[in-house]
């Protein structure tokens, strides 16, 4: 019952749009419609292989979130153990993240081409950023009365890293995946619209150049459902997280 109330707005927007549009056909070629949309899926899907697309850009996002996320979260760790290292990548880490991701695109598309390899770099940089100040963070958190009482009893710096730090340093990475797999997502999808011969972003940009809403609509719908699924298949760590908080 819940989901079919949260389902009534969506549905209420179809049915209103494509009352509008039935009643005034000139507005489709602007705003496009439901049923449109259907037909430019089937179209889509028939003429460019759909599924193919959607694979590249999930892929893109889903390798740019691990690599970034794990070796971030490993190096925003191993800030904790020095002080010296922190201070001098702290910097460079905020830089990292303050950014533009469109800003990072082009060049990184420069460097590596047009394929997978230049979206799969950025995601990396974007989530890096936020997977290493996160661990680090977390790190930060560790109880110092913990600390304290782990050395009276004779624990070493890498018992006390192992079995203190790390452990509050994954429970801050958990709590942001959501952020970092939507952050991947973006840049997944912004490399492909500057430049790329394959991929959802790919498909927008060659449904835009034949003026065509419908397809455009499509696009952006398997971008919002990819985000969505995401933001699901996510959300079981983030509870895990949070309980372990």
């Amino acid at each position: 019952m819940i989901n079919l109330y949260k389902a009534m707005p969506l549905l209420v927007l179809l049915v209103v749009w494509e009352l509008m549009v039935s009643i005034d056909p000139t507005k489709e070629f602007f705003i496009g419609s439901p049923s449109g949309m259907a037909q430019a899926f089937v179209s889509m899907h028939a003429e460019h292989n759909l599924l193919y697309h959607t694979g590249i850009t999930m892929f893109e996002a889903v390798a740019g979130f691990l690599l970034g996320t794990i070796l971030g979260s490993l190096f925003g760790v191993s800030l904790w153990s020095s002080h010296l290292l922190h201070q001098i990548a702290r910097p460079y880490l905020i830089v990292l993240g303050a950014i533009p991701v469109f800003a990072l695109g082009p060049v990184l598309i420069f460097w590596f081409g047009t394929g997978i390899l230049s979206k799969l770099v950025l995601g990396f940089l974007i989530t890096f950023a936020v997977a290493a100040t996160q661990a680090y963070e977390g790190g930060s958190q560790a109880d110092e009365k913990l600390i304290v009482l782990a050395r009276v009893y004779g624990a070493d710096k890498k018992t006390i890293y192992r079995q203190i730090v790390f452990p509050c340093s994954l429970v801050w990475v958990l709590s942001g995946v959501r952020i970092n797999i939507s952050m991947a997502l973006m840049a997944a999808f912004i490399g492909e619209f500057i430049s790329s011969s394959a991929g959802i972003g790919y498909l927008i940009i060659l449904s835009e150049g034949l003026y065509d809403v419908n397809a455009i609509l499509v696009g952006i719908m398997i971008i919002a459902l990819m985000a969505l699924f995401f933001n699901k298949l996510v959300e079981p760590l983030e509870m895990k997280a949070k309980s372990w908080k």
